[in-house]
């Protein structure tokens, strides 16, 4: 039986016409108390002059009324199984061509961290399947993720924070002509009008430069760099090249401002800024990882779970913010914890728990948490009772 169903029921048997017929959907739909027993008795009624028995009557309505709140118009059933069987059927047979497609799409999907969630949820899955996403490269990322190999996916310049359309189009027309060398040639030969200094530094930052060299030598290097490419382009437009075709930074120039390169808790703190994920690898993964002997919930599976169902979930402190209550002006909280696939869930810290756990409500902290299922809103909640670090 599907919606569609319910309403020709409607018309057919109480009398309905098609207008409170929806009428009547949209009431069992909302389950309005009042909206619904004016509707059983309209419906009651109608059945009776058709001919029914009020028995019956009543026993069609209670069929009804529990399911149309969740029932499917036919079509629209069939269309999402129709999709459904297609797209499995690629991710089984066509894996790394379905999930580069699925990550540009959830790249350029919604903003913020409901796309940063979405692409991290994709990468994992991709791990899952046996796919490494490799972090972004000058020379071999496109706007896009693209296949890389039979197994792997490179991620896209476009999902680089700071990267318009202007500097990702300049990138790579350039590189079409040859590939870039090095950072000074990255330099000399980009269009330093739409690629500035903010877009070099993200791209650096977000490992799209490794192959030239440490990550912190090239942000040192960065301004001097420039400055002799752009009197270069000068000299060049003014007819003063020089005889030798001197290089813009020798090796010795190089070596002397060379400096150790940023730590791998740096680096991840980086991907997490530029890329909006952990790509590589996650700095609290150890503690995360250790989670598993002690929460009862995965956070992918609370969404399966009834009103006030009791849980314990764990994860790093993602956002965290302190509210004060209207009525007594008493400190709580909101916090968002994820996991090492990047999913996420939100949890309410109400003024005695906050007051009692507080000390351990720091972002990028581990933590557990004992509680209830809200389900009111459109994503689970978890209402906090007990925390605790991991």
């Amino acid at each position: 039986t599907f919606q569609d169903d319910v309403l020709l029921t409607t018309i057919a048997i109480a009398g309905y016409s098609w207008l409170d017929a929806d009428k009547f959907r949209k009431a069992i739909g909302k389950k309005i108390p009042s909206e619904m027993k004016k509707q059983k008795e309209q419906f009651l009624k109608g059945a009776v002059s058709n001919g029914l028995s009020s028995e019956k009557a009543e026993k069609i309505y209670d069929l009804i009324a529990p399911f149309a709140g969740y029932g499917f118009n036919k079509a629209h059933a069939a269309c999402y199984a129709t999709i459904a069987y297609r797209t499995a059927y690629l991710k089984a047979n066509y894996s790394v061509e379905f999930m580069t497609a699925l990550l540009t799409a959830e790249s350029r999907g919604a903003s913020g961290p409901i796309k940063n969630e979405k692409v991290a949820q994709a990468v994992a899955e991709c791990r899952r399947l046996g796919l490494k996403v490799l972090p972004p490269d000058i020379n071999t990322s496109g706007s896009d993720f693209r296949i890389e190999s039979n197994s792997e996916i490179r991620f896209g310049l476009s999902a680089i924070k700071n990267l318009g359309f202007a500097a990702i189009k300049n990138i790579i027309d350039t590189k079409v002509k040859g590939l870039f060398m090095d950072f000074p040639d990255f330099i000399s030969r980009a269009d330093l009008s739409v690629i500035n200094k903010k877009t070099v530094e993200s791209l650096i930052k977000a490992g799209a430069m490794d192959s030239f060299g440490n990550r912190a030598n090239l942000l040192i290097n960065y301004q001097d760099i420039m400055d002799k490419a752009t009197k270069e382009k000068k000299d060049k437009n003014e007819g003063q090249t020089s005889l030798f075709g001197e290089p813009i930074e020798t090796e010795a120039e190089r070596e002397a401002r060379s400096v150790e390169d940023f730590s791998e808790n740096e680096k991840l703190a980086f991907e997490k800024e530029f890329l909006g994920i952990y790509l590589t690898s996650h700095p609290q993964m150890d503690n995360l990882v250790a989670l598993k002997t002690v929460i009862t919930h995965e956070l992918d599976i609370l969404a399966d779970e009834a009103e006030g169902q009791r849980v314990v979930v764990g994860g790093i402190i993602e956002n965290y913010r302190k509210i004060f209550t209207k009525k007594t002006g008493s400190e709580m909280a909101f916090i968002t914890i994820g996991d090492e696939k990047g999913l996420m869930v939100e949890s309410i810290v109400f003024p005695k728990i906050y007051e009692k756990y507080k000390s351990l409500l720091l972002k990028d902290q581990v933590v557990v948490i004992e509680g209830r299922i809200d389900t009111k809103n459109e994503r689970p909640i978890v209402i906090a009772e007990k925390i605790s670090p991991i």
